[in-house]
């Protein structure tokens, strides 16, 4: 199995993209040999219903015969007043997990406290909870641009370790997949936390494994059955993860294997 835990289909509003359709993504996985792809769709990053993103997508696995398989998750955002019944439904209609993108959304990541009952920036620990009672992992990227090359049109915004331990601290039975985060900013109470929790994971999206001494400190701050693959296609590509991790001295097999681990149907 050789599994890429960070893809996408649909469009972005900043730039063009090349294979960003199940049958594109095919193309490019079959050729380098990838069996599974984690996908969602980018329009509900911009829709101010998600949810209506996550039916194009079961739309278009409907009408997919390719030999890739995808694992759909549902984007959720859960400042729409309706995203319970919406995400519940789409876990019913066969996706396998949530996607949160608070930085698109806005909201943050910390639990909800008592004083912002109504305050929609306190949205992110709803979902984490009915990501446990349905037993599906969520997905969050930290970011899909480089910031030194976005559109001035694009959120400036990236999210940071404090993010990531606002939201995992509290929930510890839901597999996060943390992607497009820098393992190399990981700060130390971030790294505690993933090493006391197995069910934490990164991809090598931003990992700047080609210096071997970096590659030392992502591993002092993950350990190494915890870095999956992720390319962040379309945005990325293909060969320039593949390098990182062919040159990184890292488990190049166990790096492709390790994002099944997030999913309980692989």
């Amino acid at each position: 199995m050789f599994i890429d835990i960070n893809t996408y289909v649909g469009h972005w509003p900043f730039r063009k993209l090349s294979f960003n359709t199940l049958k594109e993504l095919d193309i490019l996985a079959r050729e380098y040999d990838i069996t599974h792809m984690v996908v969602a769709n980018l329009n509900g990053l911009f829709y101010k219903d998600a949810n209506e993103a996550n039916y194009e997508l079961l739309e278009e696995l409907k009408s997919y015969n390719g030999k890739t398989e995808f694992i759909p998750l549902a984007i959720v955002n859960p400042t729409y007043p309706a995203w319970e019944r919406n995400a519940r439904k789409m876990i019913e209609l066969g996706f396998c997990g949530f996607e949160l993108a608070p930085i698109y959304h806005g909201y943050s990541l910390a639990p909800e406290m008592f004083f912002d009952m109504y305050n929609p920036i306190h949205r992110a620990g709803k979902v984490m909870e009915l990501a446990e009672e349905l037993g599906v992992p969520v997905r969050v990227c930290a970011g899909f641009e480089n910031f030194r090359g976005r559109s001035d049109l694009d959120t400036p915004k990236s999210l940071s370790a404090d993010d990531y331990v606002a939201l995992i601290s509290k929930y510890e039975n839901v597999p996060v997949l943390a992607t497009g985060f820098s393992m190399l900013a990981a700060g130390g109470k971030l790294s505690e936390l993933v090493k006391a929790r197995k069910n934490i994971f990164f991809d090598t999206t931003t990992t700047a494994t080609l210096d071997p001494k970096l590659c030392a400190r992502v591993k002092d701050n993950i350990p190494e059955e915890q870095i999956c693959f992720g390319s962040l296609s379309p945005f990325n590509y293909m060969e320039t993860n593949l390098l990182r991790i062919s040159l990184s001295g890292l488990d190049e097999e166990s790096i492709k294997a390790n994002g099944a681990r997030a999913f309980k149907n692989l």
